[in-house]
């Protein structure tokens, strides 16, 4: 995979609010950049995190 075809992004869990640093790879997928991730979830479901938004353990 080349460079021109990811993008460095960070990213949320959906199930735990994990923050972490993502790559938006060309089919719109998000992986993590580490596998050093704080999210401890059976199955990580990241998106995009949005600089606006309010995580629910920030309530």
């Amino acid at each position: 995979m080349t460079h021109e075809e990811r993008e460095k992004t960070a990213a949320v869990c959906e199930t735990c609010g994990a923050i972490c640093v993502a790559w938006i790879l060309s089919d719109e997928s998000v992986v993590p950049v580490s596998t050093t991730v704080k999210c401890e979830c059976d199955e990580t479901v990241l998106r995009v995190f949005e600089g606006t938004e309010t995580l629910a353990n920030e309530e």
